[in-house]
């Protein structure tokens, strides 16, 4: 035998020898015991592995959310009591949200991480107090676990003296995993830091959701991508139902009114589909928990969330007009209860992500031109604006400048407030052209500039309605 077929043989054997003894992932057991194993799938809970790699720059909680067969996590019915006079005899309602729940799998909290900053060693720390891959977890245990996780969050912050003055509520959207999530939370709220202009401090409270809002194959590639559309749309709606409607309606509403601060919502895509579906489950499930005091009992002027802002969102605008869409218009009641003090959502030209959804399913999105659209016809749930901007020398963002009416030209001329006024009129939602704002293309996202809200730009438009909305109880 040759030389060179000497050395080939050996390496053949020293590659399967390797192979043989090779090791396995730091959380296989309990990634096997959920079906959460693979690379396909541990994207969606990275910072389990406590390595220190990921987190958040600044204090705030993550919440991560997967997805496993009920059998494996284990079953709890009753945790699932779904209230049915929230559905008032709307039956297209009641079936849209069982075909949202009727699936072989289950979302379920499998992770909460604390980051707080240790003044001692002077950085930010992670704190996981509860994760489902510990090595002493029951994997039957899983799915009450999660919601007893919640309980646990929900004390953190009761005993919790730090004088917040913001509570912020954010969820990513499609094709974001648990890495991407966190790096554009880091984004997103380094982003607002910068950018606060009050005269008192800023010290916000941060709740992010990592959800599982994306299918992977090397095999099929992007095409993948596309056949998880409808799936990981009802998976947004689910985990708003089921878990950020808790978080919400148990945890931060209660807080907000406790502190007397502002509540803050904020979704991106399918994120913005998570928040206000959460916003509209109040009291559809685990109502013994929930409070169920009727819009009518209620001060007209009290707010739960002060403001929810959807960032080209991903779901019909059909939601918030009754009797419209087949969903049974979920939405509708946002100008007769007192859960959000003022709605916006941004739209742009250049997004071709959420006009190409339409192709798919039919939808007239929230953050695309369909949806812009479709709110035309009905000038009296929806107001129109525009954001201007201006150029900034040697600097590539767009400075946003002022948030200015829009002359829709649409039938009768009508009367539309100012933008100031507007966050007194919360019978509306704004609508706003943000294509001047968002207009780039992201490397490696598709969908032109739909994932362009990662800027200083957008920072400020978010302060410009926090601050409208602060006014208003002024």
């Amino acid at each position: 035998m040759k030389r060179h077929q000497i050395m080939f043989t050996l390496l053949i054997l020293i590659f399967v020898v390797g192979c043989m003894n090779a090791g396995k992932p730091r959380l296989w057991d309990r990634e096997q015991d959920y079906g959460t194993d693979g690379e396909n799938l541990s994207i969606f809970h990275r910072v389990a592995e406590k390595d220190g790699g990921l987190g958040l720059k600044f204090p705030g909680y993550i919440v991560g959310i997967e997805k496993a067969y009920r059998d494996k996590i284990g079953q709890h019915g009753e945790l699932e009591i779904i209230n049915d006079d929230i559905f008032q005899g709307n039956d297209t309602y009641r079936k849209n949200v069982q075909k949202i729940l009727d699936d072989s799998k289950r979302t379920f909290v499998s992770h909460v991480v604390e980051y707080r900053l240790d003044t001692y060693k002077g950085y930010v720390k992670e704190d996981f107090f509860y994760s489902a891959y510990e090595k002493c977890q029951k994997p039957g245990d899983a799915y009450l676990k999660g919601f007893l996780a919640l309980d646990e969050l929900r004390n953190r912050l009761a005993s919790d003296e730090t004088p917040y003055t913001h509570i912020f509520l954010y969820s990513m959207g499609w094709n974001t995993d648990q890495q991407e999530s966190l790096r554009n939370y880091n984004s997103l709220v380094s982003q607002l830091i910068k950018e606060h202009r009050g005269s008192t401090p800023f010290k916000p409270l941060f709740i992010g959701i990592s959800w599982p809002s994306e299918w992977r194959s090397k095999f099929l590639g992007g095409f993948i991508s596309s056949l998880s559309y409808s799936v990981k749309a009802d998976d947004a709606d689910e985990v708003g139902i089921l878990w950020v409607n808790r978080i919400l309606w148990n945890i931060l509403v209660p807080l907000k009114k406790e502190r007397n601060i502002p509540l803050i919502l904020i979704g991106h895509s399918f994120g913005a589909r998570v928040i206000t579906r959460a916003i509209f489950s109040h009291g559809l499930i685990d109502p013994e928990k929930i409070n169920k005091e009727s819009p009518e009992t209620r001060q007209k002027s009290t707010y739960d969330i002060d403001l929810a802002i959807g960032l080209q969102g991903a779901f019909s605008i059909n939601r918030f007009i009754p009797g419209e869409g087949e969903e049974g218009s979920p939405y509708r009641t946002f100008s007769t209860n007192t859960y959000v003090k003022k709605f916006v959502f941004t739209w742009s030209r250049y997004d071709f992500a959420n006009p190409i959804a339409r192709f798919f399913t039919g939808a007239n999105h929230m953050g695309g031109r369909y949806g812009y659209e479709q709110s035309l016809k009905y000038q009296g749930l929806f107001d129109h604006f525009t954001i201007e901007v201006g150029g900034v020398d040697c600097n590539y963002d767009a400075d946003f400048k002022v948030v200015k009416k829009e002359d829709t030209q649409q039938g009768e001329k009508r009367i539309q407030p100012d933008w100031d006024e507007s966050f007194s009129h919360t019978e509306k939602i704004s609508i706003i052209n943000a294509s001047e704002l968002i207009k780039n293309t992201p490397y490696g996202k598709r969908g032109g500039a739909h994932s362009d809200i990662y800027t200083s730009g957008i920072a400020r438009f978010i302060w410009d309605c926090i601050n409208h909305v602060d006014s208003t109880d002024k």
